[in-house]
């Protein structure tokens, strides 16, 4: 027993590296809640609320961990049933009704109760013994027309309800088009019962559930069901993932990677997803309350977890979680698939730790517990992960959330949810996470209005015009981080103040060639702690944290950078990154090259090349190598120099 407790907190140490601690997960969270809140008017498709939803949104940060977003009509109302009709408007809101008679447990028709003003959404119906439903095929690949249609966004490709945008072969981006209901369907009734009688989960989590109803998206049961619509709780699953303990969610987290690392290992299309898992953790949680987890019983609780799994593999039957009539099986695990996966399961399963050391995960860490029994495994969150290491991941969590270009048109709204939230009661990642976005609205805004007007023609217009723009970015500078002080540097090249732009770099330049810097995790720990000590978070981040510069490719910054833009555009990328070290020389260069200063562009030159050809993946990630290329070759040859490297 003893030893089992000794694995399980190497097993638990290896989830918290690669998972992450308690504090990392709620970081995450904290963060991500925040941006929702503040940038809840920004909309990346116009008129469609949207929903972040899928395993990042809840705290996992896997390589099979990909970005998913729901969107819906705001003003398309599903009802489950006539007497609901009274809560809506009928010359505001069109009133779609549910029909799940004759229908698979967890499907739907959907039959329009009053006419649609979208005539995109007038053009997916059908007409059906005299009523008009609304063809889910139809729906679907019509979405995905539309997304294919941007020039960011060509190789979408239909996923199951999604449009999936790949990259390399790997999923990177879930877009479902849906609606979606707020009330809850009949169906689920029993699940509200089933709740009370089991104690899981608490009732201030079930009542929150339950207000945030539900999706439907646009599959059937079958391929051939074009007018079927799938039931989805994603709100509801991610209240659940958020009211577990860390060890249950780590847990969760070692069956999805168990599965991708020894089961599915040699598997085209795997059958066990992600999703399944997440249902097995959701039932044992409910119905096992024997069950102890805590971080020593990791182990025994996963096993739990894979028992149930395999236990479903073996009948051909995996319930739903909120609706246990809807078989997540069917057509799935049958026949000679079936058979393989089982044996393949209860191999591991009576292999027990052995299949554990299959993972490259968890080897290393299972490998010294079982050779140093009496090893001590500290599973204490503050031994294994150090301040800085949270700060670190506070500082990619804002980055991770930003890069979301808004227009004039949605300043006034932004910057008031920024004031509801600053009048709240903030924590100090919610403050910094505030104050962060703060500038990035303030920087966007200013960036938009100067390539806005650029593109008009009357130059006697445009200083008039641009005359805020610089308050707002030096608003900006004061709130955010150390590199935000290059957009100013290219709003002064833009609008010709070359000096000016020069007084701007070599303050950055002074500023982000300091020991205790902070960029892509990239940071002397020791000097970092002595000069940040006693700081708040907010301070720390303006004075030490560095972040790549964002072009968004609609735009046009510089003319210098037009033609990587275009083709970045091209590839399918919305945003052009650039080290901020890289356009800090770039910039260097331009400004010296226009005030025909020869000697210290050559010089800055020299030292962008410098740059290029020393560093070791610190000051140029390797991702952003290939455009730090092109600017040396755009530098040499505004420069006039071209030598052999």
């Amino acid at each position: 027993m003893d030893h089992i407790l000794h694995l399980s907190e190497a097993v638990y140490v290896g989830l918290f590296r690669k998972i992450g601690s308690p504090t990392e997960v709620r970081i995450r969270r904290d963060v991500r809640d925040t941006v929702e809140v503040v940038k809840k008017p920004v909309h990346i498709m116009k008129g469609l609320d949207r929903m972040y939803s899928g395993s990042r949104r809840e705290g996992f940060r896997l390589s099979t961990s990909d970005v998913d977003w729901m969107f819906w009509p705001p003003d398309h109302k599903v009802i489950c049933d006539l007497s609901q009709i009274s809560l809506y408007r009928i010359a505001q809101h069109t009133v779609i009704m549910m029909e799940c008679d004759d229908l698979p447990p967890g499907f739907t028709r959907l039959k329009l109760m009053s006419p649609s003003n979208d005539e995109k959404v007038r053009s997916f119906c059908v007409e059906i013994n005299d009523n008009v439903y609304i063809s889910s095929k139809l729906f679907r690949d019509n979405h995905l027309e539309f997304l294919q249609s941007y020039n960011f966004a060509p190789s979408y490709k239909s996923h199951g309800p999604c449009s999936t945008f790949c990259q390399d072969e790997i999923l990177e981006l879930d877009c479902a088009f849906c609606f979606r209901s707020h009330h809850w369907p009949a169906i689920a009734l029993p699940w509200i019962q089933r709740c009370h009688q089991q104690g899981w989960p608490s009732e201030a989590v079930m009542s929150e559930t339950l207000r945030s109803g539900f999706h439907v998206i646009p599959i059937g049961s079958t391929p051939d069901n074009i007018q079927e619509w799938r039931i989805s709780f994603s709100v509801a699953e991610q209240k659940l993932v958020y009211s577990m303990n860390h060890t249950q969610f780590l847990c969760s987290g070692l069956l999805k990677m168990f599965l991708k690392e020894v089961i599915n290992s040699n598997e085209g299309s795997p059958i066990l997803c992600s999703y399944f898992t997440k249902t097995a953790v959701f039932l044992v949680i409910q119905y096992n309350s024997f069950l102890t987890w805590t971080p020593e019983n990791i182990l025994p609780c996963f096993w739990e977890c894979f028992k149930l799994l395999m236990y479903w593999v073996f009948t051909g039957e995996c319930p739903n979680f909120f609706i246990p009539q809807n078989n997540m099986f069917r057509f799935k695990s049958t026949g000679a698939i079936q058979t393989v996966l089982f044996n393949k399961l209860h191999k591991s399963y009576r292999k027990d730790i052995p299949s554990l050391l299959l993972s490259e995960t968890f080897r290393p860490f299972l490998s010294q517990a079982i050779l140093y029994r009496t090893l001590r495994v500290c599973i204490d969150e503050s031994s294994i992960i150090t301040s800085t290491e949270l700060e670190i991941c506070f500082f990619e969590q804002i980055c991770e959330n930003a890069n979301q270009v808004s227009s004039a048109v949605e300043f006034p709204a932004l910057m008031k949810n920024i004031e509801t939230e600053i009048n709240k009661g903030l924590t100090s990642i919610q403050e910094a996470t505030v104050q962060f976005m703060t500038s990035e609205i303030l920087r966007n805004t200013a960036m938009l209005k100067l390539c806005d007007v650029y593109q008009h023609k009357n130059r006697n217009k445009i200083y008039y015009k641009v005359s805020n723009v610089s308050k707002l970015l030096k608003l900006s500078c004061t709130l955010g981080c150390v590199s935000d002080i290059l957009y100013l540097a290219m709003y002064f090249y833009k609008t010709c103040r070359y000096e000016q732009s020069l007084t701007c770099l070599q303050k950055t330049q002074d500023r982000m060639t300091k020991p205790y810097i902070i960029y892509h995790r990239h940071v002397n720990v020791d000097m970092f702690r002595r000069y940040t000590v006693g700081m708040s978070l907010c301070h720390r981040m303006r004075n030490a944290l560095v972040i790549s510069i964002e072009l968004h490719n609609r735009y046009i910054y510089i003319d210098e950078l037009i033609l990587e833009q275009k083709t970045s555009n091209e590839n399918g990328i919305d945003i052009l990154f650039i080290p901020p070290l890289m356009m800090l020389h770039m910039m260097l260069i331009l400004n010296h090259h226009r005030l025909g200063d020869t000697i210290r562009s050559q010089q800055s030159l020299q030292d962008l090349q410098t740059l290029l050809l020393c560093d070791v993946g610190v000051y140029v990630p390797p991702p952003l190598r290939d455009i730090s290329w092109q600017i040396l070759g755009i530098c040499q040859k505004i420069v006039g120099t071209f030598r052999e490297l």
